[in-house]
């Protein structure tokens, strides 16, 4: 089980299909969670894009350097959202990605239901490897400021690196003990 700080790519290139290694692990997950599937390639701005980017056609070459810094990783390829109707089934998952990020190709977590201590509401939590610390693991606790734009939803969000490969995160993942 390893967790090392190491860069994050974010958005990079728009995709064709859902990368391999991201639907591999989704399936895996399900095997392991029973998680569902909620998709993986959608070409789109991030939620929380300003609305005069949101109404840009992403596609449009002319549009692309004003779109890119606002690019969801979905439109890589290389995000899939897995659900569950049971939260407790969600925080198994994402703690399973966070403390197996290097095994599994992982540069971002997210867990929309998750409520911090002392929040009113669920405004979720992040992961990311490039904040990675022995201290937080690299988890940041959202707010009303400053969240994933789904509070409360029922799905844990995930990126895979660019260079994961599906056969070795397969493998990698069949290795780690069931908890």
């Amino acid at each position: 089980m390893t967790n090392t700080k190491r860069p994050y790519t974010g958005f990079d290139t728009i995709a064709t299909a859902t990368h391999p290694a991201a639907k591999k692990l989704s399936d895996l997950l399900h095997l392991r969670y029973g998680t569902t599937y909620m998709g993986g390639l959608v070409v789109r701005v991030m939620r929380s894009a300003p609305a005069t980017i949101q109404k840009l056609d992403v596609t449009n070459p002319a549009n692309a350097a004003k779109v890119k810094p606002y690019m969801s990783v979905h439109a890589s390829g290389r995000a899939v959202d897995t659900g569950s109707q049971d939260p407790k089934i969600l925080e198994a998952v994402f703690n399973f990605l966070v403390d197996n990020a290097d095994e599994l190709f992982i540069e971002e977590v997210h867990q929309y239901n998750y409520k911090a201590k002392g929040a009113t509401k669920a405004w979720g939590r992040g992961f990311r490897t490039s904040r990675s610390t022995s201290k937080d693991r690299g988890i940041k606790e959202w707010n009303a400021q400053d969240n994933g734009g789904s509070a409360g939803g029922l799905w844990c969000h995930f990126e895979v690196s660019p260079q994961a490969d599906a056969a070795t995160l397969e493998k990698n993942f069949r290795a780690i003990p069931k908890s």
